[in-house]
Formats: C-alpha cells, sequence, structure tokens
C-alpha cells in the first residue's frame, strides 16, 4: 500500500506508466549503489493512483525485469502487482548493494541523490570507489621511482620492526616488493612514499600536518605555527615535539621525586595524531590541522567516518581506509588494529581529570577536540549543581535517581542537571539506561 507514502525522494520514485526502460535501469542501479528503493509503476508525480491496463501487466513485469537485467551486477530485487483502490500497479522494489560493492548501468555508475538519478565521474566518482574501499590511496602506484627513496629510512623501518633482521645482502627493490610497497615491475606504491620518501612532499603534498598555536580561544593570533611535511613518522615526531612546547606543563611531586605533567596526556595526544595520519582522506588535497587554543587542542584530518562506522560506534569496530600504511605502523606496533585507540584516549582523559574528547563530522572533515581543565569556565553552573557536585565527592558516584531524591527535584530535572555537568567536564556518565551513574571527574 502506498497511501502513507505519497512524495518522492531518496528511496522512491513514480512512475505513470513504463515506457522509458533505460530510464528504470538507471534508476534501480542508482538505488542498488545507495540504500535501496522502490519504483512505484501506474502512480503520477502527486503519487496519486493510475494504475494501468491489466493487459499489459505481464509485459510490463518482464521488460521491467530486463531493464534490471542490464545492471552489472544485477541486484536484489522483487518485482510484484497491487491492488489499491481497485486499481493494479506494479512494485518493484530494488535492495542495497554490500558496502563494499557497486553496479554500472551500461558502464556507468549512478547514485540516487534526493528525487534524481547522479552519474558520477571526475572527483565524485573517485570518492564513491575511496568511502567503499574499492580505491586506496596507498596502494596506488606512483610516479616516484627508487632513486627517491631513501633506503636510510627503510633500513631504519626494518630494524625497529624486527632488530636484526635487516636482509643481506640488501636489494631495496625486494625489500621493497616484499613489503607490498612496490609491484613486481618495480613501481612504488604511494605507501612507499609516504613512509620512505626523501621528499614525500613532492609527490603527496596533502600529507603536511600544518600546525598553530593561537592567543586565546579564538583562531586570530598565531603565537606559532609549523608545517611539518617528512615522512608519515618524521611527521609524527615533529607534530607531537611541536604540541608539546606549546602547551602548559606542570608538576607532580611524589615523595622526593618530580615528574613533569603537560595539561593534556601524552597517550592521548600521540594516539590522535597517529589516527590523524593513518585514517585520513589521503585523495583529499588539504592536510592534517591541529589548533592549539589556551582551552583545547582541534585536530582535523580530510575524510568523513567510512560507512559502517558511526560516532557512536568509534572505539568497538576498526575500520581501515588505508590498510598498506595501517599495516606498517601496526608492525612497529603503532597501532594494533582492535579498536582500542579511542577507548585509550577517552581512558587518558578521565586519568588526567579532563572531559571526554568531542568527535565531530564537518563538512568532509573529521574533528577531534581536547579541552584543558579551563574550559570548565565556559560553562558556568548552578548552585544547585554545586551542590551536587559536593554529593557525587562524598559519594564517589551517583545515579539519577539519587539525585532526584537527594535534591528533592523531578527525575528529567536531575538527569538535565547531571547533563550539564557532564558537558562542562565536572562529572563522567558510566553505564547505560537505568543501570547508568555518574563519578566525579577530579
Amino acid at each position: 500500500m502506498i497511501s502513507e507514502r505519497r512524495q518522492e525522494g531518496q528511496d522512491l520514485e513514480f512512475k505513470r506508466v513504463a515506457r522509458n526502460f533505460n530510464d528504470i535501469g538507471q534508476t534501480a542501479c542508482a538505488f542498488a549503489n545507495t540504500s535501496g528503493g522502490e519504483i512505484l509503476i501506474g502512480v503520477d508525480d502527486r503519487g496519486d493512483i493510475i494504475g494501468l491496463e491489466e493487459s499489459r501487466l505481464d509485459d510490463i513485469q518482464l521488460r521491467l525485469s530486463g531493464a534490471v537485467q542490464c545492471v552489472s551486477p544485477t541486484p536484489l530485487h522483487n518485482i510484484q502487482i497491487e491492488k489499491e483502490g481497485g486499481k493494479s500497479i506494479i512494485r518493484l522494489s530494488i535492495r542495497t548493494l554490500a558496502p563494499d560493492a557497486f553496479c554500472t548501468h551500461n558502464g556507468l555508475i549512478y547514485v540516487r541523490s534526493g528525487s534524481s538519478n547522479l552519474r558520477l565521474d571526475g572527483p565524485a566518482l573517485m570518492q564513491f570507489l575511496a568511502d567503499r574501499q574499492l580505491l586506496r590511496y596507498d596502494f596506488r602506484t606512483s610516479e616516484e621511482t627508487l632513486e627517491d627513496i631513501d633506503e636510510k629510512k627503510v633500513r631504519e623501518y626494518l630494524q625497529k620492526r624486527s632488530p636484526g633482521a635487516i636482509p643481506d645482502p640488501f636489494d631495496l627493490r625486494d625489500v621493497l616488493f616484499n613489503l607490498k610497497l612496490a609491484t613486481s615491475r618495480g613501481d612504488l606504491r604511494n605507501a612507499a612514499v609516504l613512509m620512505f620518501s626523501n621528499n614525500p612532499r613532492r609527490a603527496v603534498p596533502q600529507s603536511e600536518i600544518r600546525l598553530v598555536r593561537f592567543a586565546g580561544r579564538e583562531p586570530v593570533r598565531i603565537l606559532d605555527k609549523l608545517y611539518a611535511d617528512g615522512t608519515v613518522l618524521e611527521n609524527l615526531s615533529t607534530a607531537e615535539a611541536f604540541i608539546f612546547r606549546n602547551i602548559k606543563v606542570g608538576l607532580k611531586i611524589e615523595g622526593m621525586v618530580s615528574q613533569e605533567v603537560p595539561e593534556y596526556p601524552v597517550a592521548a595526544i600521540r594516539e590522535l595524531l597517529i589516527n590523524a595520519v593513518v585514517h585520513r582522506d589521503y585523495f583529499d588535497c588539504n592536510g592534517v590541522q591541529v589548533s592549539i587554543f589556551d582551552d583545547r587542542i582541534e585536530i582535523v584530518n580530510p575524510g568523513r567516518l567510512l560507512p559502517g562506522l558511526s560516532i557512536s560506534a568509534l572505539g568497538s569496530i576498526s575500520i581501515q581506509r588505508n590498510p598498506l600504511l595501517y599495516g606498517l605502523l601496526r608492525e612497529l606496533r603503532i597501532v594494533e588494529g582492535m579498536a582500542s585507540g579511542i577507548p585509550r584516549i577517552r581512558s587518558a582523559m578521565m586519568e588526567a581529570g579532563l572531559p571526554d574528547p568531542r568527535f565531530e563530522e564537518i563538512a568532509g572533515f573529521f574533528k577531534v577536540t581536547l579541552l584543558n581543565s579551563s574550559a570548565r569556565e565556559l560553562s558556568p553552573i548552578t548552585d544547585r549543581q554545586k551542590r551536587m557536585l559536593r554529593v557525587i565527592q562524598e559519594k564517589g558516584k551517583i545515579t539519577t535517581g539519587e539525585v532526584s531524591f537527594m535534591m528533592s527535584v523531578s527525575v528529567p530535572t536531575a538527569y538535565n542537571d547531571l547533563q550539564a555537568l557532564e558537558k562542562a567536564g565536572y562529572v563522567l556518565r558510566k553505564g547505560k539506561g537505568r543501570g547508568s551513574y555518574y563519578l566525579m571527574i577530579k
């Protein structure tokens, strides 16, 4: 029945009659490459049922099936006749393809955009294939040659990976081939350039990391800046050094021993830099951007989250955009591939008494924000919320129901107050649903 759905859109198209079966094939291709959808034959553009001639129903079904067969590979689909208001219509349902697959119609790729079919070419096609991990930047061959590779960097990598396991005699071409960084003909892959090039910025200018220290809390006056444009490992080291020279460092004294304590945990900074470099979209011409303010650090890298991954799923699913580059760093035990990076960041921030990191997708970029303790000044709290904090400090942890009872407020009010305290970086919520509770952040 279509009485509840009378507007064409992302997953629905109306056809008054079935004449242009080439157009129907394009729509089937677009639905399969997007999120699936339905084509209703015998319905006008307003969603009103016109109906089809009974004598033509079998012929239309056969031709619809032929139109879908022109899509390669043919998506799962279903054709059925339905009756509504005494009139016959035909419903053609198209199933979406797997996230790592795509289909074409007459050799062209179509996707659904609102109520239209969009043919992909140029950068849009590259992005589509990259999002589906069918086109991987790190695996593509480069115009660089063996002469552009720093053999010393390759040797140092092998020594770190497996001390004493450097081949003798050392044949650079064979070594890179065995690392999957070169083809059998000796053509270099982009991952080789990113890791071992004498001048990676020449071949991959977007590999740089742009670092800026701003005065205050707005991106206006620059106090310090640096462009890291070396190899992946060099950029990680350079970026980390820049950050720690531009943030505050305190002293923690235990007994007779004093220890430097930066205002952001080292583990969190290091993990975020690695993620930004390894998981970024290298097809994008922009570099990774690191901005340091008085109250926060923002790390922005090009590339949306890959299909199948959402912000809520971060820390529970591991998906690699650049698996070859990721594998090289995993061999050095810099990354693990167990989706443990985000939990480590959150744990480090919590142990340091700082708010949970903020993750956002903004216009094709992925942004992470770390707040320091001064960020609390931006979120003033009420007298009642201050009393809540004292109670939580005394009890160690507290539930929404307990706050409601002890503060003599409704459960929704207690919940809203606790959410405000969490957003301001005073408390941390643990657990889900009725079993959740709140802890005091140091």
